[in-house]
């Protein structure tokens, strides 16, 4: 500091005056900024007054990782892409569902690219602040400003004059602010710096579209695959036990954990407690659905809670609808069955799901379409066991329930026509859905193939006896047709046991016959026996003939596969004869259309093909594609062993292109592989290109003629 005189050059100072006063007191009141001279008395003195301004260091904020193993090599990478150096700032949202690794995957990359950032890095958790409102984004900025030197004096109070004065603090030198857990665009503007080559990094559990249509880069994460589950599950597991745990345990618990790296990795710090928790002993322990997400908890981290906190935050249409939509039997549902289950308008249920996805709480299908995560799905049904009345409960089971028997009801006919038996006597639920055509009545039976199980598991669960055995009903002619046998055998096994509590002879004949076709098909000879005795038993009791005849043509079926034709012959025979007697056209064309497979397979073909003709007649006249689909088969077959080439090719092609417009893999190959033998080296490529790639790919070998 330097004192210099503001007078005449040489010219005396005045002598001071001395006047009876207080003496000065080395205090000031208030706060000072800056640089304080505090003298006695200055008169004609120009005080001038420097001092070197100090510059604080660019913030280091960033967390440091504390895992090893993310197992998220690819979304890091593309991480690296997204925010990599440009000539302007960029802002890139990690989203995702609760317990993800949101904060993993942005912690890791913050980290890993910390030295580029040399004009500073923030780090602010939201969550910290959340129901604040814009009070939190000025909270954050004044705690940024701070860090880079400003005392908070020269900060200003409102939120547009503190993001101004951000951009202008940090417009020289690339910068990084990683902002935890937002849930609005508007809590991040406020936070985008001014320097190019500066990243904005955003974990939410929500989408944040509004961002992205500004120009944001978004990385959705998703649940883990089976090898990152099995790396982040085995992470803490000591190398000595690793090995030693079962592969299908490893499996099992990553089944049960969803892929959710949060469930994966408490599930693996309990495993690494092998003398507690061995593999299996943990499977089992939370296999319990009811309380699985319960048992997901180690050390204040349960997978539940994250839940709660975004569902917490949800408006309350949302959070109805989201945890009615946890009575739904499936993972995955429409639009259409949202609303049955909601109770709301298709329009306003898309609308809700609209938002329920951008909170990561339903992962979009295709259009007009969702699914939950399986651990997201029970915490909804739970919530709804928690604050849905039982009396409402009840209602949404009974819609839903009643919305999938009227769809596979709808199908079936529109696939089998009204002219096959049907021996459930309650009608059908009205069908409010598109009308069916065939082809369309079999991809909505495909679509909703796991819901319609599960809606005959919900049904047995709750008693509704009648509900299950009209699903079995409903559905024959899809699990026959197109072969799901598992579905087939444990709907069947559940219809069975339906209709013995109701005491219904026809329904149990139904049931069993049923249950023994989808055995005979496996080649499992001793189940479907035992089935068949107890269907034709039943049916005895019921003098129904069409149930009695139902099962004689399934016992002549057995006998084929067995590859006794006399015996297999006289059970169609003694069928045709009944279906004759009752006028069952349907049940005569197919009848005949079994005994000429029998007499083709025993090499009489000529015999065959008059009681095919009259077969496929009578199922013309029906309308009844499936049994022509049989019929032109078993005629092609017919033709081939005469050698009448030319006469089997139509049948043939006619069967094959039935079958692929159905997507009825099997018959399709068998009717393409005869085809192919019938023309020889005349065959077109794309027909046995055709047949290359059905073969080449996982459907089941089709029995002969079937």
């Amino acid at each position: 500091m330097s004192i210099e005189p503001i007078g005449p050059a040489g010219a005396a100072r005045p002598e001071p005056q001395h006047h009876a006063r207080s003496r000065p007191t080395n205090q000031v009141p208030g706060t000072v900024l800056g640089t304080l001279i505090q003298a006695d008395r200055v008169d004609t003195l120009l005080v001038s007054v420097s001092s070197p301004t100090p510059r604080m260091p660019p913030p280091r904020q960033i967390l440091a990782p504390l895992r090893a193993v993310l197992a998220r090599e690819d979304e890091l990478r593309v991480l690296d892409e997204l925010a990599g150096p440009a000539h302007r700032p960029k802002v890139v949202v990690v989203s995702g569902m609760s317990g993800v690794g949101k904060t993993a995957v942005a912690t890791q990359w913050a980290w890993a690219n910390r030295a580029r950032f040399t004009g500073g890095q923030f780090f602010a958790d939201l969550a910290d602040h959340r129901g604040r409102g814009a009070v939190a984004a000025v909270d954050v900025l004044g705690g940024f400003l701070g860090a880079l030197g400003l005392h908070e004096q020269l900060i200003p109070a409102d939120l547009a004059g503190r993001a101004a004065l951000l951009r202008s603090r940090t417009a020289d030198a690339p910068v990084l602010v990683v902002l935890e857990d937002a849930d609005q665009a508007a809590q991040v503007r406020p936070f985008v710096p001014a320097s190019p080559g500066s990243v904005v990094l955003v974990t939410s559990r929500h989408r944040l579209s509004g961002l992205v249509v500004e120009g944001a880069s978004s990385l959705p994460l998703r649940p883990l695959d089976p090898d990152g589950s099995s790396q982040v599950l085995l992470d803490r597991v000591p190398t000595d036990v690793r090995a030693s745990v079962p592969r299908p345990e490893v499996d099992a618990l990553i089944d049960l954990c969803g892929g959710l790296p949060l469930a994966l990795r408490i599930a693996g710090a309990r495993l690494a407690e092998v003398s507690r928790w061995p593999a299996r002993g943990l499977r089992e322990h939370l296999s319990d659905e009811q309380h699985r997400l319960r048992r997901l908890a180690l050390g204040g981290h349960t997978v539940g809670h994250v839940f709660d906190t975004t569902v917490d935050n949800l408006r309350p249409p949302l959070r109805t609808l989201y945890r009615r939509l946890g009575l739904h039997p499936g993972p995955e549902f429409s639009v259409a069955a949202a609303a049955t289950v909601s109770g709301l308008s298709e329009t306003d249920t898309a609308d809700a799901l609209d938002h329920l996805f951008e909170a990561n709480l339903v992962e979009g299908v295709r259009p007009d379409r969702f699914r939950f995560h399986d651990l997201v799905r029970l915490h909804a049904k739970a919530v709804a066991t928690q604050d849905e009345p039982r009396a409402e409960r009840d209602s949404i089971l009974d819609r839903i329930t009643s919305w999938y028997l009227a769809g596979a009801s709808a199908a079936d006919l529109a696939v089998a026509g009204t002219a096959r038996w049907r021996s459930h006597g309650s009608p059908a639920p009205a069908w409010a859905g598109p009308a069916f055509t065939r082809a369309t009545a079999v991809r909505w039976w495909d679509t909703e193939r796991r819901n319609l199980l599960e809606t005959v598991r919900l049904a047995e669960h709750r008693g509704d006896d009648n509900a299950v055995l009209a699903l079995c009903e409903a559905l024959w002619p899809y699990y026959q047709g197109w072969r799901h046998h598992a579905d087939w055998i444990e709907a069947h096994l559940m219809g069975v046991r339906c209709a013995l509590r109701l005491g219904d002879d026809i329904a149990e004949t139904r049931m069993r016959n049923q249950l023994a076709r989808a055995y005979l098909d496996q080649r499992q000879f001793d189940l479907a026996d035992e089935q068949l005795d107890a269907a034709l038993s039943s049916a005895r009791r019921s003098a129904e003939p069409r149930a009695i005849a139902v099962v004689r043509e399934s016992l002549g079926v057995g006998h084929r596969e067995r590859g006794n034709w006399s015996r297999a012959e006289a059970e169609f025979a003694v069928s045709l004869r009944i279906n004759e007697q009752i006028a069952d056209e349907r049940g005569i064309a197919l009848q005949l259309y079994h005994l000429a497979d029998v007499l083709v397979r025993a090499g009489e073909a000529t015999r065959a093909i008059d009681l095919l003709t009259r077969a496929a007649h009578i199922a013309e006249a029906l309308d009844d594609d499936m049994t022509t689909t049989r019929v032109d088969l078993v005629l092609g077959a017919a033709y081939q062993q005469l050698g009448q080439h030319a006469s089997a090719r139509p049948h043939l092609e006619r069967a094959a292109a039935t079958a692929r417009e159905r997507g009825q893999h099997a018959k399709e190959v068998e009717a393409l592989r005869r085809l192919v033998a019938v023309l020889g080296e005349d065959a077109p490529a794309e027909l046995t290109e055709r047949l290359a790639l059905l073969t080449s790919s996982a459907q089941p070998e089709p029995p002969a003629c079937g």
